[in-house]
């Protein structure tokens, strides 16, 4: 197991920073004179995600993998030569990580100015929100809300500026500020920018600690007092700089070089990184996470008290994590320290195993849903799937078009999404099976050399018919160890034919438990071993009917098997007399020499006290070995079990079973 501390997360992360140079970028100010315009290409197909075919811990912006045109990675207009030269290497750096693109001309347009919208989604993405493991996210802060944002026709940045509000980057009642009407089209101020920025960093609190805000700029008169300590924190963190004439500019527009710095700056500064996995546990004392990851390894991740755990969107305590949950962790790196910023549950139900049978599919939007009818004929459900469901048909990969109506599956639910399906024969016979157990409520789990039916748990259906070693036999009467041959109908067992075998088995009782799966341990061959005992066993003990607790340890029995349990036990008691008697109490006296042990035990809620006589024959036991030892090994505080008979008023004792005091 792989343990992790809050403050050094995933040492395993090999993502390099690219090369920045050493070249300082000074902000364009008012000598040039730009257009208001930024050009979104996500509808042209220049931006979109690529699938995942590795476990991804996300480096900063490199989960945005995107189709480049050829020319995308050089643009004319923004080169190391130009007038553009300050804002080269972070446009190249942005552009290859999919973050900005260019034209069709082959320009980057590095002086047109950016919209509030571009700014928010190009931040937004920066965060997380183009990441193949967010996308659950995304989806469900989509419709989280969007009756919010159906006011604001955000078109393609709708999942971006959701994925805000989802973070707590941006509040409900900051989206007039932002986005009503023309104000999303509108050219986003520097002053904005450095709030946007700073909160996209997770940093507003920090920023907000600085009370006394001291800066160079002459103009600092100009800045909104809202927006000073933003722009304090990006300064003093290098994302944002003057404008070469002493002043800050807080109400000029942000350009599209401008922009790619600010993001490549704040990529350098603070790097993200996502990663989904199943909760295993939560220990709060020490406030760790343990998690099952994707390869099916467990690791443990510290957490902090500033890390925001979420359960369907609403916060919530850690103690509420439940195991088996899909769990989305968001890491946040900063000042050479990896944190836990967020642990989010998308749905409180762990994932869900479903059978039916298949009804069809359905598209919608890209979307495919799959319709179900329950084997008992319940009513159609459908049930919508994620981008990369598994689909298995008779054991082999396959698509959702090539089931066939009326076929049998089983499909796996994870977040309200079908993430596999496996589809069987109407009917399928399962032979050479061995079964491991029975459970009282009408199920069987079997043993099987083919790994497609090993360790799988069937249930019976209402008209199950079971025979076993040509007999008509009912449930009850199946054994652990019992060879079956098996017929399904849709997923349910139709018929079981079992044979077993019978063996005999001589030993001396060691111990047995009582319970509502009785079993008995006895010693035979030199070594112990435990078998089940069905509810209907026949015992005797002398000759005389009996029943399991009647048995003292170190009574020779003889054992009638049949499979794995026991069907009849017949028992020869070491007193050669029927026993019928046992104590149970902690030791207030011992005598080795006289052979006798004085007990105090509980007896119709008072204490008793019992003189306990040993004979040369008793067998002593230390718990839970059960080795042989004698009556001197035994101390005042120990408790004891004696088995044996009354004799005259004498307990006379014939094995004793010592657990010492602690």
């Amino acid at each position: 197991m792989l343990v992790l501390s809050y403050n050094d997360i995933y040492g395993r992360k090999s993502l390099n920073k690219f090369a920045r140079g050493t070249s300082c970028f000074k902000e364009i100010g008012e000598q040039f004179s730009f257009s208001l315009e930024f050009v979104h290409h996500a509808q042209e197909g220049m931006v979109v995600n690529m699938k995942k075919t590795v476990k991804v811990i996300i480096a900063s912006a490199l989960s945005f993998a995107v189709a480049m045109p050829a020319f995308a990675a050089t643009f004319s207009d923004v080169t190391e030569t130009n007038t553009y030269k300050w804002a080269y290497e972070s446009v190249e750096d942005m552009a290859e990580k999919g973050l900005v693109s260019g034209y069709e001309d082959g320009t980057f347009k590095p002086g047109k100015s950016v919209s509030r919208m571009e700014a928010f989604a190009l931040f937004a993405r920066l965060m997380g929100s183009n990441s193949d493991v967010n996308k659950n996210i995304v989806e469900y802060a989509k419709r989280k809300y969007a009756a919010k944002l159906a006011d604001y026709k955000l078109s393609y940045a709708e999942g971006d500026i959701a994925y805000m509000l989802y973070r707590g980057v941006l509040s409900e009642s900051e989206l007039d500020t932002y986005f009503k009407d023309e104000k999303k089209s509108e050219p986003m101020p520097r002053h904005e920018a450095a709030v946007l920025i700073t909160k996209a960093m997770y940093a507003e609190e920090r920023a907000k600690d600085e009370v006394l805000v001291d800066m160079d700029y002459t103009d600092i008169a100009s800045i909104p007092k809202t927006a000073r300590q933003y722009v304090y924190y990006v300064t003093q963190k290098g994302i944002m700089s003057g404008m070469g004439d002493g002043t800050f500019s807080p109400n000029t527009s942000v350009l599209r070089g401008q922009i790619a710095v600010m993001l490549s700056r704040t990529s350098d500064t603070v790097e993200y990184s996502f990663e989904k996995a199943k909760i295993a546990g939560i220990d709060t004392n020490v406030k760790n996470l343990s998690i099952v990851t994707d390869s099916g390894e467990t690791e443990t991740i510290g957490y902090s008290d500033n890390t925001v755990f979420m359960i369907e969107g609403e916060k919530v305590l850690p103690s509420q994590f439940v195991d088996g949950q899909n769990i989305y962790m968001t890491y946040i790196e900063d000042d050479q320290k990896i944190s836990l910023a967020f642990a989010d549950v998308l749905n409180s139900k762990p994932d869900m195993t479903i059978t039916g049978i298949y009804q069809g599919y359905a598209t919608k939007s890209g979307k495919v849903s799959i319709n179900v009818k329950g084997v008992s004929g319940s009513s159609l459900s459908s049930y919508s799937c994620a981008d990369d469901v598994k689909v298995l048909i008779d054991g082999k990969t396959s698509d959702v078009n090539k089931i066939k109506s009326g076929d049998y599956i089983s499909f796996v639910v994870s977040d309200d999404e079908v993430i596999s399906v496996s589809c069987m024969q109407k009917s399928e016979t399962i032979k050479n099976a061995e079964l491991e157990n029975v459970d009282p409520l009408g199920t069987i789990t079997i043993k099987h050399a083919d790994t497609a039916y090993d360790g799988k748990t069937y249930a019976l259906s209402s008209e199950a018919k079971i025979y076993k070693n040509g007999s008509v036999i009912d449930y009850s009467s199946l054994y652990r160890g019992d060879t079956l041959t098996i017929t399904l109908e849709y997923g349910l067992v139709k018929t079981i034919v079992a044979t077993s075998k019978t063996s005999t088995v001589y030993g001396t009782v060691k111990g047995y438990e009582i319970s509502a799966s009785p079993k008995l341990t006895i010693k035979t061959n030199g070594e112990e071993v435990t078998y089940d005992i069905p509810a209907d066993v026949t015992v005797t003990i002398n000759n005389q009917a009996a029943k399991l607790a009647d048995f003292n340890i170190g009574d020779s029995v003889t054992l009638t098997i049949e499979s794995n349990a026991v069907t009849k036990i017949t028992a020869t008691a070491t007193n050669g007399t029927a026993t019928n008697a046992a104590l149970t109490g902690v030791v207030t006296g011992v005598n080795p020499s006289l052979n006798v042990i004085i007990i105090s035990y509980d007896e119709n809620g008072s204490k008793s006290t019992a003189y306990i006589t040993c004979k040369s024959t008793t067998k002593f036991y230390i718990l839970p070995a059960f080795s042989e030892t004698t009556i001197s090994k035994i101390s005042e505080g120990d408790t004891v079990s004696a088995y044996g008979s009354y004799s005259n008023g004498v307990f006379m004792c014939t094995a004793v079973t010592i657990a010492a005091a602690q």
